[in-house]
C-alpha cells in the first residue's frame, strides 16, 4: 500500500487530523512505525517531505496519484481532496 493511501486511512480513523502540516506527518509515521512496503525500511524525512510536494494537486510533480490540496497556512497544511 502506498504512503498516500496509508496517510488517507490514517485521516479517515482520525489518526492524524484531517488538516495537517508536514510535522504531523512525520509525528504519525514516527509514532505508528510506518514502514516502506516495498524495502521495510522507515521513511526519511526528505522524503517525506517530497512526498507531499509531489502528491499535492497543481505541484510541479508528473505524478499521476494527487490527491492532496497544500493550504495557505503558516505552517503549511495539506488535507485530501
Amino acid at each position: 500500500m502506498s504512503l498516500l493511501d496509508k496517510l488517507e486511512q490514517a485521516v479517515q480513523k482520525s489518526n492524524i487530523p484531517s488538516i495537517f502540516t508536514t510535522l504531523d506527518l512525520k509525528t504519525w509515521i514516527t509514532q505508528y512505525k510506518i514502514k516502506n512496503d516495498q524495502n521495510n525500511l522507515d521513511y526519511q524525512y526528505s522524503y517525506i517531505e517530497g512526498f507531499l510536494s509531489s502528491s499535492t494537486v497543481n505541484g510541479s510533480s508528473t505524478k499521476w496519484d494527487k490527491r492532496l490540496k497544500q493550504l495557505e497556512t503558516n505552517p503549511v497544511s495539506y488535507k485530501f481532496i
